[in-house]
């Protein structure tokens, strides 16, 4: 019995996918078809290279709200450089890495105010998100850049028979991903300093380097999810990412990442991804109204986040 109960405690996220999978095959047939079931892999790609991004920032112990703002601006800017109808660029497959650079440098910022000025990573991320907002506003003046480029688009809006091309994108990072955090040394200093960063600095790690170098990361990560939710869209603007905040964290949480650090992993985060893409497509099929859909979600992450937390992290809740 107890075995069982280990069991089912180690595994709750798989069980609860598969649960979800089976409810709604039978609650409504039309789920679990082939149209949608690629649609559902076409629904996962973007929020799941976001998510582990957020993976990463997590399992350390710290926050990221700067997503929804460095995913704006840099779809603003892969939409100046591609072919559009504002100027004559033509950069080609080359937004790629400029977006990621540019995400992995506001991810250097939010590195580097976090170590070296000793701002909790909530607000420090949340200002660089309102910054990277705020100039991603004022590059583009409030109007998206549509793009002409269909070649760059073909990489988030054609498939390979019927799976998704951006679904395939997503799955080199996410193997990327999972080598770093399975396979590196990076990947264990970030889960030992969410553990007990104290421990850390004793054995010699130089725990500042590893944060900035996991805001790096995450901020690349950003950078390029926005310049595909380009492609994927037809236009670079803004207000496109409004919601991979949420979805990044409560996909992480879902999963079984600790908001206070030291547990998680990649597959983790992807099964949290799942089961919130699969739970608000089920919803729709069911003609669940929006407000419930968001009620029903709020009562599982709150449910999930007082199961995972560890409250010996915590000197002072309110």
């Amino acid at each position: 019995m107890n075995v069982l109960k280990r069991f089912a405690k180690g595994q709750a996220t798989i069980i609860a996918l598969f649960a979800l999978i089976v409810i709604f095959s039978l609650a409504r047939p039309k789920f679990f078809t082939l149209g949608n079931l690629f649609n559902i892999l076409d629904l996962i790609s973007l929020v799941s290279i976001s998510s582990v991004a957020m993976c990463f920032v997590l399992m350390m112990g710290s926050i990221d709200l700067s997503v929804e703002g460095v995913m704006g601006l840099t779809s603003i800017i892969a939409g100046y450089l591609v072919k559009n109808l504002v100027n004559s660029n033509d950069f080609g497959f080359f937004a790629f890495p400029i977006c990621a650079a540019v995400g992995g440098a506001f991810g250097l910022l939010s590195g580097v105010m976090v170590t070296r000025l000793k701002i909790p990573s909530f607000m420090t991320t949340l200002g660089i998100g309102f910054i990277s907002s705020g100039i991603g506003v004022l590059i583009a003046k409030g109007t998206p850049i549509v793009i002409t480029d269909w070649s760059y688009r073909s990489i988030a809006i054609s498939r390979f028979g019927p799976i998704p091309a951006i679904f395939i994108v997503s799955i080199i990072i996410i193997l990327l991903a999972w080598l770093v955090n399975q396979r590196t040394i990076l990947g264990r200093h970030i889960i030992a300093i969410g553990g007990d960063e104290s421990i850390v600095k004793d054995v010699g790690v130089n725990t500042d380097r590893v944060k900035r170098l996991v805001f790096v990361i995450a901020g690349a990560l950003y950078g390029f999810a926005g310049a595909l939710l380009t492609g994927k869209l037809g236009s670079g603007d803004i207000s496109a990412p409004l919601g991979f905040t949420f979805d990044s964290i409560g996909s992480c949480v879902l999963g079984g990442v600790a908001i206070t650090g030291g547990i998680g992993s990649i597959p983790q985060a992807i099964t949290g991804v799942l089961i919130f893409t699969i739970l608000r497509n089920g919803m729709i099929l069911l003609g669940v109204s929006p407000y419930i859909q968001q009620g029903i979600i709020g009562v599982l992450l709150i449910g999930t986040v007082a199961a995972t937390i560890d409250r010996k992290k915590i000197l002072l809740m309110k």
